[in-house]
């Protein structure tokens, strides 16, 4: 059976969202963040055996979040918590039917491009 989770586990939320450029005010176009939607999520701990192998295969710079089963959320999408942007490297779905499913998503947090 999977595991359950309370409603309140959820409080936390994030937006998710693509990058589009737009002309700023001198004309030049800038990637923004364009929202599409919010979703409540919980944060997962990693066990210490995740971390050792997280670090092993590069992945000691990510996090996971668990937000209940959505199947507009994809990995060409961005997502933004506390003002910082994170590119989505995987998503571990449920698609089984019925109740109660969750979807894991790890996030890097994006590399600024240029300036100092």
């Amino acid at each position: 059976m999977a595991k359950r989770y309370l409603p309140s586990e959820f409080s936390k939320v994030a937006s998710f969202g693509e990058i589009k450029s737009a002309p700023n005010a001198a004309g030049v176009n800038i990637p923004k963040f364009i929202e599409l939607f919010t979703l409540h999520y919980r944060p997962v701990k990693r066990t210490q055996n995740q971390t050792y192998l997280a670090k092993q295969s590069g992945l000691d710079d990510t996090f996971n979040i668990c937000i209940r089963h959505n199947e507009k959320v994809h990995s060409k999408m961005q997502v933004k918590i506390k003002n910082v942007n994170y590119d989505i490297v995987t998503i571990s779905p449920d698609d089984t039917e019925g109740f109660g499913k969750y979807d894991f998503i790890t996030l890097r947090a994006k590399k600024k491009v240029g300036g100092a």
